[in-house]
């Protein structure tokens, strides 16, 4: 009786560590912003693989090692759209507004990101960027490394909470004060939300880009400000 063939082997033959990474990514995309790292098993990746769980750890060692991949997968495909000349300001700007821009298009690796401290070469290169922009600007030694920092975690935090709605969301302030109109919060004096409710009509509009631009302005002139003090307390020591 000849023997019967599974397409089994077939498909774990095609097996790399590359597809495993490329389909834990898809998959935590379509779990949603909210589920994470939680979201994604490794038998849940080895159904969509259509493969034994026991045949991913030949190319990932570990669930943590799969989530530390899909990070830089992700990150890899950095694009940071930044001058090569120009004001230091904007072209830190630029740098900013570069990483949002690509982290809100993965909003589970930026969960993974910042719970699991991942810091891939994709994101070094990206911090080396931001140094050689902050020694153009004047920065030296701990002071670049406290401004990189600034701007890396305004950045990286600002992302964080815009993806974990309802946080940013009109619908988080209406309900706590009573409905559209700011009719007062349950349990607390008219006063203690009196200048609240008065802003109401402004708390319901969704304007994150806007809000993100006047951060990056705002962190960005608070540094030009202290360089330049910087370079003066130099030039009076001479």
């Amino acid at each position: 009786m000849p023997r019967t063939r599974t397409a089994k082997p077939v498909v774990h033959a095609r097996l790399t560590r590359a597809r495993v990474v490329e389909v834990g990514l898809e998959l935590l995309g379509k779990n949603g912003r909210q589920s994470g790292a939680g979201g994604l098993s490794m038998r849940v990746l080895a159904e969509a693989l259509d493969a034994a769980p026991m045949s991913l750890y030949r190319h990932v060692r570990s669930k943590d090692d799969l989530l530390g991949a899909i990070v830089g997968l992700v990150l890899e495909r950095l694009d940071l759209d930044v001058p090569a000349r120009g004001p230091w300001t904007d072209r830190a700007a630029a740098w900013m507004h570069s990483l949002r821009n690509q982290l809100r298009r993965s909003p589970a690796v930026v969960s993974i990101l910042m719970q699991h401290g991942r810091y891939t070469p994709a994101l070094l290169r990206a911090t080396n960027t931001l140094l050689r922009i902050l020694r153009d600007a004047g920065f030296e030694g701990r002071a670049a490394v406290r401004a990189s920092r600034e701007i890396t975690w305004s950045t990286l935090g600002f992302v964080s909470a815009e993806i974990r709605r309802p946080a940013f969301s009109p619908s988080f302030y209406a309900p706590a004060l009573g409905g559209p109109d700011g009719g007062g919060a349950k349990g607390l004096p008219a006063e203690d939300v009196a200048e609240v409710a008065a802003q109401m009509p402004h708390f319901l509009t969704r304007d994150l880009d806007e809000v993100f631009a006047a951060i990056v302005r705002h962190l960005l002139a608070g540094l030009a400000t202290e360089v330049t003090a910087r370079a003066a307390r130099r030039g009076g020591r001479r």
